[in-house]
Parts: structure tokens; C-alpha cells; sequence
């Protein structure tokens, strides 16, 4: 469900890419690394990552080297994980199946 209250939502993709490049430039900052530190640190150009702190964009696999560098990457597999269900979750739909497939199989008749 979409959280239209919440000010993410309300960002186009842009300013969000581009919230994301501060971020990561001043994670840079805090560290104490030169931009061709981190570079090399990460393996790509010290023009690249100018322009992934300026625009926020780059590729997944530079985003996982960074979030490496930055020991981040447990954020960021959790951010598409799915949560594990309670038993009583299980359950209720487990039991919506079960009348799903009941309905059907009187229509079929």
C-alpha cells in the first residue's frame, strides 16, 4: 500500500536519486576518504563516483560495492525481503485457499 503521507512518496525519482548521492557523499565525508580513495576502494573512476554523489545514479552492482565499503549491505537486502508469516497468518491462508478451491470445484460441476 502506497504511504502518500510519508515525504518519500511525494519526491519524484530524482530528487530521491539525488538524496541518495548527498548521502552517500557524506558517508564519504564522515570516513574521511577522497573521492579517489573510495574509487579505488570500489572500483570504478573517481569521475563515476563524482557523478553517483551528484546524481545518485549508478548501477546495482556499484550500489552493492558502496553499501560494502559502507557495511550497509544487510540494509540492503532487507529491503526487498519478505517477512516470514506467523503461523496464525499460515493458517487464515491456508483456509482462504481451501474455500477458494471449494468454490471452483462447484462451479466446474
Amino acid at each position: 500500500m502506497l504511504n502518500i503521507l510519508n515525504s518519500a512518496y511525494i519526491k519524484t525519482d530524482s530528487e530521491i536519486l539525488s538524496e541518495i548521492g548527498k548521502h552517500l557523499k557524506q558517508r564519504r565525508i564522515n570516513d574521511n576518504l577522497t573521492q579517489q580513495e573510495l574509487a579505488d576502494n570500489i572500483g570504478i573512476s573517481k569521475d563515476q563516483l563524482s557523478k553517483i554523489e551528484r546524481t545518485g545514479k549508478t548501477s546495482l552492482a556499484t550500489l552493492i560495492a558502496i553499501s560494502r565499503k559502507f557495511n550497509l549491505l544487510e540494509q540492503i537486502l532487507d529491503v526487498y525481503k519478505i517477512p516470514e508469516l506467523t503461523p496464525m497468518q499460515k493458517y487464515e491462508i491456508e483456509q482462504k485457499i481451501g474455500k477458494i478451491k471449494t468454490t471452483r470445484a462447484r462451479v466446474k460441476k
